[in-house]
């Protein structure tokens, strides 16, 4: 089975990261999937945003957990001559049905509100069951966090994938997938076998250069998370 190719915050490489322009421009590229971050604002409202500020990628210092989304709708996202607009996860959710594109979702922690964002994303998952359901997509919920991986898991109704950049941390076992650091994989490959072995299936990220595409599909992973779905798709022979 080919991995699929996940769009990691967009197709950003070519976008401003995380923001709608890089979401829509996956599409362009033929990924197979979406992968976002995301996180709470003041008012609770669910953000698709990788740092706890803005600090990075705008001309604003604003820490988003303490910032109205309405504030962070107003900011552009500069990344290295590329610009956007923020996108809502309410948003991504849509575009993701529409295009019927897989959607990776990491909750972002430790955070002020804690496994709130989990309760939020789940509870706009419920809400759209049911288009979630017509458009055939997989969604997964995503986390560094064992404990909010396992609030996932206890739901039985979303898939969780647990993220590890440390090889001890293989041996925890909170979820049917794992998302694992490329660098870690490189340097210990023999994570792929065990993982395999208790019928695992592996996500990798942030999988850029040829010579790890490559790699990953022929190590029998289950995603590729790129920041260029269209060198993924080149390199691995997809139409």
């Amino acid at each position: 089975m080919r991995p699929k190719i996940f769009a990691h915050r967009g197709a950003s490489d070519d976008f401003a990261e995380q923001s709608y322009e890089s979401y829509t421009g996956a599409i362009s590229q033929n990924a197979d999937g979406f992968e976002c971050d995301v996180q709470l604002t003041s008012d609770n409202e669910i953000i698709c945003w990788h740092d706890d500020d803005t600090n990075r990628l705008t001309d604003k210092q604003w820490l988003i957990a303490k910032t109205p989304m309405k504030q962070i709708l107003k900011l552009e996202i500069k990344d290295e001559g590329n610009t956007g607009r923020p996108i809502t996860f309410s948003e991504l959710l849509q575009i993701s049905i529409d295009s019927g594109r897989d959607l990776l979702v990491e909750t972002k922690h430790p955070v002020p509100t804690r496994g709130l964002i989990e309760k939020k994303v789940l509870a706009e998952l419920k809400k759209r069951k049911q288009d979630i359901k017509k458009s055939g997509i997989n969604i997964n919920i995503m986390s560094f966090s064992y404990f909010a991986t396992r609030r996932v898991a206890l739901t039985r109704k979303f898939t969780p994938v647990f993220l590890v950049a440390q090889a001890p941390l293989i041996k925890y076992a909170p979820a049917e997938i794992y998302g694992v650091h490329i660098k870690l994989l490189i340097k210990k490959p023999e994570l792929i076998d065990i993982l395999h072995k208790r019928e695992k299936k592996i996500y990798v990220w942030t999988v850029n250069e040829p010579e790890d595409m490559e790699f990953c599909a022929r190590n029998g992973v289950a995603g590729i998370i790129t920041d260029n779905p269209a060198r993924a798709k080149n390199v691995l022979g997809y139409s």
